[in-house]
């Protein structure tokens, strides 16, 4: 069971979305080409009107060859924006581009038409339809090329913008508000908060990573079920988005025994490579199991990683080589609107956050807010120092995340933050006047 959830979340990240939905509307387009046979088995020839086989023939051929065609066109185009969106915003961005549903469904809709055109032609010439299979094969090739039409069009108007900067940080902005949302609604995942622990302290025995890789999602539902399963409490200790190595503690197992019974597993090493196996031992497997990791963090349980993403774009754009400040203004334009409106949104109360424990025998440690400040505005700040326009826009908008956020921690790190491009901007500015007129702004806007 375990490996089909697995597999089931493998497909449906949005690198693999590409060529899922090709895969799967091929296959429907085998089905369908062979299904018109059904029909003249099923039906006496006679009852539909008989078409020439030259005439689908022909029809079918204006598919297929145009359909190749316009596939090989449009994986280039997609190419050719893929390259685009890493080399002019960055490369995390490049997964978001990808799994553009209007890109997939273009795709799968051409190449699923070429198959279905070869695979009617092939059976059609072995004299495999009766006159009642022309006729149905006849009317699914109309269907098709009605689909056609329509996705050509769709098309043309995902050409438009694919690749763009602006329909870049769209989605970077869309992947992180997602992410953003579903942590203000659930900080901890659905979990409780971990228990306070001294210094060097254990609750319960440990559970340790194997390689060096990011956590990029956790299964909490895996965890929860382990948990009654076995009468523990699963404390785990790292959030989406964290790099673990080999013998990081990803989680304690805390079962419901007596404190001398289970002092005996916590004077344990942690695992080094062959033997990682044994000291977790056959059980704990089963929540190692629920951690899923990669060479690149995930949007989707890493509410930092989107901030991140669309500080690189920024960072990107303040580099000498592209010097745009009027982009890095966008992207923190598009920052602030995430901090302010993420916690506005429905179900992002902190009440509402409190009761959204579902998993009452899993605890999460915190994520760190303030990092949510910090990561997307101190590298712009550090690039940007010395552009007064940047550094002018920085002050007003921190001023907003520090006004408008219910979050305390995240309001103090905007005004801590703004103190620090303060000072970045006093040691970078070279002109007075320009020095002047940032003190000025810090002090009616932070005074």
């Amino acid at each position: 069971m375990r490996w089909i959830k697995r597999a089931w979340f493998w497909l449906r990240e949005r690198r693999n979305r590409l060529w899922v939905t090709p895969a799967v509307a091929s296959l429907g387009a085998v089905l369908l080409a062979l299904a018109a046979a059904w029909v003249s088995r099923a039906v006496p020839d006679g009852t539909f009107p008989n078409i020439e086989r030259d005439t689908l023939d022909n029809l079918l051929t204006v598919v297929s060859s145009s359909m190749l065609a316009v596939t090989t066109f449009s994986l280039s185009i997609m190419v050719s924006a893929f390259a685009s969106a890493a080399n002019s915003a960055t490369p995390r961005a490049t997964e978001l581009v990808m799994g553009d549903e209007g890109t997939r469904s273009a795709i799968a809709m051409f190449l699923s038409a070429f198959i279905y055109a070869v695979v009617a032609q092939v059976a059609l010439g072995m004299g495999y339809y009766g006159s009642g299979g022309r006729f149905v094969l006849f009317l699914g090739t109309v269907v098709v090329l009605v689909l056609l039409l329509v996705t050509l069009v769709q098309w043309v108007r995902t050409l438009s913008s694919l690749g763009r900067m602006s329909n870049t940080l769209e989605k970077i902005e869309g992947a992180a508000s997602e992410a953003l949302v579903s942590y203000w609604r659930s900080p901890l995942l659905g979990a409780g908060p971990a228990p306070a622990v001294a210094e060097g302290e254990r609750r319960g025995r440990p559970v340790y990573a194997r390689r060096v890789a990011y956590v990029r999602r956790i299964d909490m539902d895996a965890l929860q079920a382990y948990a009654d399963d076995n009468e523990a409490c699963v404390h785990v200790r790292v959030r989406p988005g964290a790099l673990v190595y080999p013998g990081a503690e990803l989680a304690w197992v805390e079962f419901d025994v007596s404190d001398e019974e289970l002092a005996g597993t916590e004077e344990e090493d942690a695992p080094q490579d062959d033997v990682a196996d044994d000291a977790i031992g056959e059980s704990l497997r089963h929540v190692l199991d629920a951690f899923y990791f990669g060479a690149e963090r995930s949007f989707d349980q890493d509410p930092r990683f989107g901030i991140i993403v669309l500080s690189e774009t920024a960072q990107r754009a303040l580099s000498p080589a592209v010097n745009d400040p009027g982009t890095a203004i966008d992207v923190m334009n598009r920052m602030t609107r995430l901090l302010i409106e993420s916690q506005q949104a429905k179900g992002a109360s902190p009440a509402a956050a409190s009761a959204a424990r579902e998993h009452d025998r899993v605890t999460m440690v915190p994520l760190d807010e303030p990092g949510l400040v910090f990561d997307g505005f101190a590298p712009i700040a550090r690039d940007g120092g010395g552009t007064l326009e940047v550094m002018l826009r920085m002050q007003r908008l921190l001023s907003m995340v520090a006004a408008s956020s219910r979050a305390g921690t995240v309001a103090r790190a905007a005004r801590d933050m703004a103190v620090r491009a303060h000072a970045v901007g006093k040691e970078h500015l070279a002109v007075q006047a320009d020095l002047d007129a940032l003190d000025a702004e810090h002090r009616r806007l932070f005074a």
